[in-house]
């Protein structure tokens, strides 16, 4: 069996597929394998990887991210986002005194956030975007 990489353009329909079947998909890599499946025939084998997948779903708007996390390291400092490779923003709070101090990071674009304790992004959950469900 040959292996190809798929354009963006079949993951999409592949993803708009999969997500009017499918309501709530609990990982990337479920959703990796279900997107696989849907564009592998006889003789292709279709090769896509989770973060490719997960960043067409947050490009298109094709199903929400649910970003489920753990405790990291609180030396280790984020300037990108763990998920979507954004630039993070500070998000900021005003002292009693008149100086400024930051209280966390966020992404505005797929809604990560983080605070003094690093969140690690561990799961992705889908859910599907379709208001009409068989």
């Amino acid at each position: 069996m040959r292996y190809y990489v798929p354009s963006d353009n079949d993951v999409v329909k592949s993803l708009r597929k999969i997500f009017s079947t499918y309501r709530v998909i609990q990982s990337q890599h479920e959703l990796q394998s279900l997107v696989k499946k849907d564009l592998t025939s006889k003789k292709l084998s279709a090769g896509v990887s989770g973060g490719r997948i997960r960043s067409i779903v947050l490009r298109e708007r094709i199903a929400d991210i649910e970003i489920r996390t753990r405790e990291g390291d609180p030396r280790k400092s984020l300037t990108r986002c763990p998920v979507c490779k954004e630039q993070l923003r500070r998000v900021k709070n005003q002292t009693i005194w008149g100086g400024e101090v930051t209280i966390e990071f966020r992404c505005f674009k797929c809604g990560y956030w983080t605070g003094k304790k690093k969140r690690v992004p561990t799961r992705y959950v889908f859910h599907s975007r379709n208001k009409k469900m068989k």
